[in-house]
């Protein structure tokens, strides 16, 4: 029995460090909008099947990819810093100052037994799996950036600011499998989402 328990809870914790998403990841955007497909783990399992085929091909050794979306351009908003409104008679002075850090360039996502590199000095996908979709990621995303936000402003009556970051992205995803002497070690979906803007936008609207 407690072998039973301690493969379970082995199982779990594989499962969900898989799973761990970080809060500048895309995938807890409160809003990500793109222009054409969808999100790897958007697909259901029967539209899956069809890109699988293309991947279930046995090979001697290495992987099989297939990309189903290639650097697709997308919007998103990361999280709403502040929304203030008036619903007073007279305009309200608002001062907000903040100091932020660090904007992740690349967030990477997997889906079936495909691995992810979850150490701090390395991102991208495991077995080499990279190298197989000719991926290469800038070391810039390693790197701290800080910035300082400072901003006064009237909130007139009957008006609502919103202050939130605002950004443009690309995103590539697709399924792969992996084969080693013929037998296939690895199968499921990869998904790459790359920054290529972000900054504040401040936005006034009526209540």
């Amino acid at each position: 029995m407690k072998k039973i328990i301690t493969i379970f809870l082995l199982v779990l914790l594989i499962s969900l460090s898989s799973k761990t998403v970080r809060a500048d990841h895309y995938l807890n955007f409160e809003d990500l909008n793109i222009t054409k497909g969808k999100l790897i783990d958007d697909y259901t399992s029967s539209e899956l099947k069809k890109h699988y085929k293309e991947v279930d091909k046995r090979k001697f050794s290495g992987w099989r990819t297939k990309t189903i979306n290639n650097r697709v351009k997308a919007t998103f908003i990361t999280e709403t810093i502040f929304s203030y409104y008036n619903d007073g008679y007279t305009a309200i002075d608002y001062h907000y100052k903040s100091e932020e850090s660090e904007t992740t360039k690349y967030s990477f996502s997997t889906t079936g037994s495909i691995g992810l590199k979850m150490d701090k000095s390395a991102k991208g996908f495991k077995n080499g799996l990279d190298g197989s979709l000719k991926m290469s990621y800038s070391q810039d995303s390693n790197k701290t950036k800080k910035e300082t936000y400072d901003v006064k402003m009237k909130v007139d009556p009957g008006t609502q600011v919103n202050l939130y970051y605002y950004g443009e992205g690309k995103l590539t995803n697709g399924v792969a499998a992996k084969y080693i002497f013929w037998i296939r070690l690895d199968r499921g979906g990869f998904e790459v989402f790359e920054v290529s803007t972000k900054y504040h936008r401040l936005e006034k609207v009526r209540i």
